[in-house]
């Protein structure tokens, strides 16, 4: 029992290393020696879990990809009854989003900016396409029942996680400066989602034409 407790400590120690390293330096500048000196451990326990950098990598980039999945997946309903249903959907991505660590947005940050090898290989089929399906589901019944306008679900989606994910990116970049306290005041994932529910139920302009 207490050499199952020390191995699961040890791999949680190399887990908050190599988030910290990848970071900090991206895929391409992170080091195994660095990650160590982070964990605390023996380099010798990162190659005994991980075959090597990218294999680390990758199950991290699968760590972040698949917490963002398992949280708004269930929110996402099948056969939405009411308005109630999005709305609930897109307070908890926001909300999640919101809390997640900023090192985990770093590491995307730095993963895009690379060219997203690892985003296209991991973030695509763990999350995208299964949540674009379950969006079409979502947005053809609630079509239907006259919840949902004439909209694209699919680009209607991607604005809808690109404004969130860029929100925090920003949030993250633009740190200690003047605009950030402007932007970010108390209670900001609440008001920020609360006003992008304004936008998709009302839009921006007074004046219908």
């Amino acid at each position: 029992m207490r050499g199952m407790m020390e191995e699961d400590n040890t791999f949680e120690k190399i887990e908050k290393g190599a988030i910290m390293e990848f970071s900090q330096f991206g895929f391409e500048g992170a080091r195994i020696d660095r990650i160590a000196q982070k964990a605390k451990i023996n380099k010798a326990m990162i190659y005994y879990h991980f075959k090597g950098k990218e294999a680390l990598y990758e199950h991290i980039v699968k760590r972040i990809v698949s917490g963002i999945y398992d949280t708004i997946s269930p929110l996402i309903p099948e056969n939405p009854e009411s308005v109630a249903d999005f709305e609930r959907l897109l307070r908890g991505y926001s909300s999640y989003m919101g809390s997640l660590d900023e090192n985990y947005i770093k590491i995307m940050l730095r993963e895009i900016a690379s060219g997203g090898k690892y985003f296209k290989k991991i973030t695509v089929p763990i999350l995208l396409q299964p949540v674009m399906k379950n969006v079409m589901d979502m947005f053809t019944s609630g079509k239907k029942k006259g919840l949902f306008a004439d909209i694209h679900p699919l680009y209607t989606m991607l604005q809808l996680m690109g404004s969130v994910v860029f929100f925090n990116m920003l949030r993250t970049t633009i740190r200690d400066t003047a605009i950030a306290d402007l932007i970010f005041q108390e209670d900001f994932i609440n008001k920020y989602a609360e006003n992008l529910l304004k936008i998709y139920s009302g839009g921006i302009f007074v004046d219908k034409r």
